[in-house]
């Protein structure tokens, strides 16, 4: 009577067992169908504020973890040397444009002195014509006696003398000519003059530092009066405008990934709600064992002396994420649902 009770028993348990297994099966596929990971973290685009300029600091518009507008003045660095540094580039382009001024009316003047000096060596041209032709006229008459040795005589000092005027208002001309002058070199300078104003200008706008973005100010650790440098970051802006979970997912399953894949991601801060996203892109590599080109993201691997798959970040972009919970670094987990 107690072996059928006890066969009972034994199909109950291999039933559960079944059972058991193939819930494990479905966990397994469905792990497989909508790959998952804990090794996540959000992100955001940040960047190190530096102004162009240095000088002191003489006004500073916000506090740390504040929140900024896209043009929104952040500090003022002292702009007395730069305004003073413009007046002097504008000083200097006036003087400039002055003796361009003053140079084009010497050009104009001496073109008229070359003009009229090619003038006189027309003229100069004509009286030579004028005394070769009489000249000519009367030597064969001279012999005959038409002509008196004295009207000759006077002839051949005519001719003479319009060569030698001919050749003086041709030395004079040629004086003239090369003394007129250009302007080439003083245009050249008022070029350098008006980019010098410019960059001077430009310097003067650059004291009042303004946000780039809207975001939020982090690392603020300055206050009136510290000497800023050119270049060197007063503190970090976070663009608030989008934010990101990079995820490390193993390399078995990147094949199920693709651009446009929907993802559920859960702040360990606050896990009782999710935030939808889509997967922005996948990276191309990640600083291995062997190294890798630089830029590349390092993601170590662990248990050295197990073979194990390594992971690679998937860049997700989150929509319309809660701002009070978006913090860099924060950890979530993140779940992908394949393409919608």
């Amino acid at each position: 009577m107690s072996a059928v009770p006890n066969r009972a028993g034994m199909a109950a348990t291999l039933a559960v067992i079944a059972l058991a297994l193939l819930l494990f099966a479905l966990v397994l596929l469905r792990v497989d169908a909508n790959p998952r990971t804990h090794v996540a973290s959000l992100y955001a685009d940040t960047t190190a504020l530096a102004p162009d300029v240095s000088g002191r600091i003489v006004a500073i518009h916000v506090r740390d973890n504040q929140a900024v507008r896209a043009g929104e003045l952040l500090v003022e660095i002292d702009p007395e040397p730069y305004a003073l540094r413009v007046r002097q580039a504008r000083s200097q382009l006036a003087a400039l444009e002055a003796q361009i001024s003053l140079a084009g009316r010497q050009v104009a003047s001496q073109g008229s002195g070359a003009q009229a000096a090619q003038t006189n060596v027309a003229r100069a041209r004509t009286q030579l014509r004028l005394a070769d032709e009489t000249l000519a006229r009367l030597k064969p008459m001279a012999d005959p006696g038409y002509v008196t040795q004295q009207k000759l005589d006077e002839a051949v000092a005519d001719q003479h003398s319009a060569a030698a005027a001919l050749d003086a208002a041709m030395s004079q001309a040629d004086e003239a000519r090369q003394g007129i002058s250009d302007t080439h070199t003083l245009e050249a300078q008022l070029e350098g003059a008006r980019a010098s104003l410019l960059l001077a200008e430009r310097d003067l706008r650059m004291t009042r530092l303004v946000a780039p973005f809207d975001g939020l100010v982090s690392g603020l650790e300055i206050a009136n009066g510290t000497y800023a440098a050119a270049g060197r970051p007063l503190f970090t802006l976070v663009d608030t405008a989008h934010w990101y979970a990079v995820a490390a997912f193993r390399e078995t399953d990147l094949q199920g990934i693709h651009v446009g894949d929907w993802a559920t991601i859960w702040l360990l801060g606050d896990t009782a709600r999710s935030v939808s996203g889509h997967v922005e892109s996948l990276s191309p590599g990640v600083q291995g064992d062997v190294g890798g080109g630089p830029g590349l993201p390092n993601v170590e691997r662990s248990l050295k002396w197990v073979v194990i798959a390594q992971r690679f970040p998937v860049r997700i972009l989150l929509d319309r994420p809660p701002a009070s919970m978006m913090r860099v670094g924060a950890t979530v987990t993140v779940v992908l649902r394949g393409t919608p």
